[in-house]
Parts: structure tokens; sequence; C-alpha cells
């Protein structure tokens, strides 16, 4: 047997909530008409993405994120070259508050903030993160349990005798492509073929905002609370040559985050135009330890979106 049984949204505790309509992404996706205002509650992937979307389909939107910043678990400087697209694109962004209270008003919502504010808007979308569909599939018939926020695996997605899992309720990244490649070690391992443990050092994803923001690895943060010996290299897109021929529209950044004594990456962040694709190389590195002297040694095609990778590592000697 084998488990995949995803996740559904996860809904805050908002007085009124429940006796208002409002959407979770899966209703936002399926509209059929753009609302005149939509409010959007919550700032990481999901809801960054469908602000941006709903905003270039000429609906005034405006994001409530509780924390600092966008896209929390990015690199802090993703999040804030996000939130400065969406100013100048007209998002109404609005940090370090609260949503207390919802209610219907006319043919829309009214949300209320712990600032003392209201936005009122014709759609409420919640974007406040998912929870593993764990309740009530029997988890304690082998020992586990019911109420965890994921369930242990070893690396070959096994669970216990004749049970695996795979997808969002392992706990690794809840992403589409890391269910995929988490099945494709679990058939192998039921199917009786040679063995591959899952590896997650060079686990990867991209939000899908414009600038696109890639991530493999880990953070700066992530790397000096492991007690590395970090080293950082950046280089911003506009700097580069294809980041200036491009011109509009070229925020972002490259940033590289290495081991410095092993001398290889061990994280790296794509922001900018085509930002997961550049991310693919990055990902490569990080995943095959590619020494950091093989990569200053390649040949960069000009004028590529890739070529900022050169620049960056040149600035890890920085």
């Amino acid at each position: 047997m084998v488990l995949a049984t995803g996740t559904a949204p996860q809904l805050p505790s908002i007085d009124g909530l429940d006796q208002v309509p409002y959407w979770t992404n899966r209703d936002a996706v399926k509209a059929e008409r753009a609302p005149g205002s939509l409010v959007v509650l919550g700032g990481g992937p999901v809801g960054s993405e469908l602000a941006q979307v709903f905003t270039r389909f000429g609906t005034r939107v405006t994001l409530v994120q509780h924390g600092d910043r966008l896209l929390p678990k990015e690199e802090p400087e993703a999040g804030e070259v996000v939130a400065d697209v969406f100013r100048r694109e007209g998002i109404d962004v609005r940090f370090g508050v609260r949503a207390t209270a919802v209610a219907a008003e006319g043919d829309g919502v009214r949300l209320e903030l712990d600032d003392g504010s209201a936005v009122p808007a014709e759609r409420l979308l919640v974007a406040t993160g998912r929870r593993p569909n764990l309740a009530g599939i029997g988890l304690d018939s082998v020992g586990l349990d019911d109420g965890g926020r994921s369930v242990p695996v070893d690396d070959h997605m096994r669970v216990a005798d004749g049970l695996w899992a795979v997808g969002d309720i392992t706990g690794h990244g809840p992403f589409t492509h890391v269910a995929t490649y988490q099945a494709g070690i679990a058939v192998a391992d039921i199917t009786g073929k040679e063995p591959r443990a899952a590896e997650y050092a060079a686990e990867n994803w991209v939000t899908f905002t414009d600038p696109e923001v890639g991530r493999v690895g880990m953070t700066e943060q992530e790397a000096r609370d492991a007690g590395l010996v970090v080293r950082v290299g950046r280089t911003d897109v506009p700097s580069t040559s294809r980041g200036y021929v491009h011109g509009p529209g070229n925020d972002g950044f490259l940033k590289l985050v290495a081991d410095g004594e092993r001398d290889v990456l061990v994280g790296a962040t794509s922001v900018g135009p085509r930002g997961g694709e550049v991310l693919s190389m990055l990902t490569l590195a990080v995943h095959a330890q590619v020494p950091l002297e093989r990569l200053r040694s390649m040949i960069y095609a000009f004028p590529t979106f890739h070529r900022g990778v050169l620049a960056a590592v040149d600035d890890l000697d920085g």
C-alpha cells in the first residue's frame, strides 16, 4: 500500500470566516471572471502568485501578510524584490498585520485587521498554508500518530512492512516534482529494482511570480545555523549583460551560498526573468557537489541570464 493523500487548505482562526464565501487557491484558478477587487490573505508562494495574476487581469488587489516580508521561507532579498515589483504594479501590500474578523458587506466582504484598518473587497482569497490529509486514514493501526504533521519514512519511502508514503505527507517539499521523485523511489523499492535512496540536499522549487524566484538547497541563514563556514556570492540581474539587454522587468539577483571548507555550493537563489530555468545549473552544482573551481572554469554563453552565475561565483572571492 502506498499513501499519497496530499494536503488541504489550512484555514486561519478568523471570526466570521465560516459565515462568508471565500476562495482557496483551487477556487481561484477555476474563476471564469476576474473580480473587481480581491483581498489576499497570506504572502507565501500561492498568495503571491495569485495576487499578481489577478492584478494583471485588472483586479484591484490588497495582499495582507502577518510577517514582515513576502515569501518568508526564501532569502529575505527575494521577498523584497517581489514586494517592490508588486507595489509598482499597483498591489497594496500590507506587512505586519493580522486579520481579526471578516463579514459580508454588500456583494463582497470586509476584512478587519488588528491595526484598526479594514479592507473591503469583492472576493477574499485565503492562502495561509496547507495541512496534510492524515486524519481518519488509520495511521494508528500501524502505530503512528493520527494527529501528526507528517508520516515518517526512510530513504526508500518505507513507513512499515508493506506500507510506503510519498508526497506532501512525508514532510519534505510540498511540490508535485518532489512527490514524483519519491514515487519513482517507492516503485523501485516495491518492484525489487536496484535500490535508490532519496536525497534532499538539492531540493529545489520555483515561485512563479514575475520575476520568478528559484531556490535550491540552503539559504544563507540555514547554512549558518548548520554551523558551516559560509561564503556568499551575489550579482544583480540588471548588472549582467542579458539583464541590461532585457531592460524593464529585469528585477532580480543571483545569490550563491557556499561551504567554505568543502568549496562547494550548498544553496542558491535565482530571482529574475527565467529565474526557474537559471536554477537548473545551480541545482546540478549543489546535487553533484561541483567544486567551485570547476564552476569558475566553465564557458558561459553570452549573453544569457545564466552567465550571471559566473559573476556570482567570482563574487565568492570578493
